[in-house]
């Protein structure tokens, strides 16, 4: 990957601020949602994917990494009140993180499979399948949402295809 910073498009030297308001600009420009389906999209979702690779690194590379919320607990958290089926609190929960890791495209497109929205949970599923390939079940978590969605377009029942304990 190319420096962080340069992909980011700031300086070696930028706050926090300046590393997270370049990473939401980025963000915004490149998110897959705003492309159709297609090779921009899958294009797209890869330039993401090295946004986020980029924002981790630059924050990580501060000198005072004190400064940065660690996002695995804000991850547990949502994921607990995704558990316990509190689906609006873990979506808010996963607004609050601002690295878009591969766990959490997964537990974001998980809130949405669960919230009926098969088709944007799909996308968000695929998205980390790609940033970790040999993570099974992020892999059978985009197989069940492609299934949902294939079941809609065909106007059959859903059945019950995605396990969530």
């Amino acid at each position: 990957m190319a420096d962080a910073f340069e992909l980011l498009g700031i300086s070696r030297g930028s706050s926090v601020d300046e590393i997270r308001k370049a990473y939401r600009q980025m963000a915004r420009r490149w998110h897959p949602d705003r492309f159709a389906p297609g090779p921009e999209r899958l294009w797209a979702e890869q330039k993401m994917i090295d946004i986020n690779a980029a924002y981790t690194q630059a924050l990580h590379t501060l000198s005072s990494p004190s400064r940065v919320s660690e996002p695995d607990d804000e991850l547990k958290d949502a994921r607990r009140l995704l558990d316990l089926g509190q689906l609006s609190a873990a979506r808010q929960a996963l607004m609050r993180v601002a690295c878009r890791s591969a766990e959490w495209n997964y537990l974001f497109g998980a809130v949405l499979l669960r919230l009926g929205e098969s088709q944007k949970a799909l996308l968000y599923f695929g998205v980390a399948s790609r940033q970790k390939p040999d993570n099974s079940c992020y892999r059978a978590a985009y197989r069940s949402a492609e299934a949902i969605c294939q079941q809609k377009k065909g106007g059959g029942r859903l059945r019950k295809l995605f396990p969530w304990k």
